[in-house]
């Protein structure tokens, strides 16, 4: 999924030319469905996709995903490409078993760069009664 969606940006950084210099060629991307909510950025990669800030806000479903087992890193032929900043999915086992579910409030600041003052919600449901778990907002 990465590779093509590097291929598009690549894309349209050519088409651009040189409009997008010396910043991210989108300044915040934002998709859901992978049962999690997790703020990643990318770093230079060396293609159009450098220095993205990525919001995956998909954190409700089923089947709430735990953590990738590598960590925070994300690799590609050994080399990091994007670093987990933030990540609420499923933790723990059996009746210690955690289940956030989540979703943003995203306030757009004025400037160019614009700011996103990013502010999760967040619920979990653990041990059969819903509570309220305090997650920082953060800005981009």
């Amino acid at each position: 999924m990465r590779d093509r969606l590097r291929d598009v940006l690549d894309a349209v950084a050519a088409e651009v030319g040189s409009l997008a210099e010396g910043r991210p060629l989108v300044d915040l991307v934002l998709n859901g469905h992978a049962h999690c909510l997790e703020y990643l950025q990318t770093m230079d990669t060396g293609h159009a996709d450098s220095n993205i800030n990525w919001i995956v806000c998909g954190g409700s479903g089923y089947s709430l995903r735990r953590q990738r087992a590598e960590g925070t890193d994300l690799l590609e032929d050994q080399k990091l490409v994007a670093r987990s900043h933030l990540f609420v999915g499923r933790t723990g086992q059996g009746s210690q078993k955690r289940r956030p579910y989540s979703c943003l409030r995203i306030d757009v600041k004025d400037g160019c760069p614009p700011k996103f003052i990013i502010r999760p919600l967040v619920v979990e449901r653990y041990q059969r009664q819903w509570r309220d778990r305090e997650v920082q907002a953060f800005t981009i």
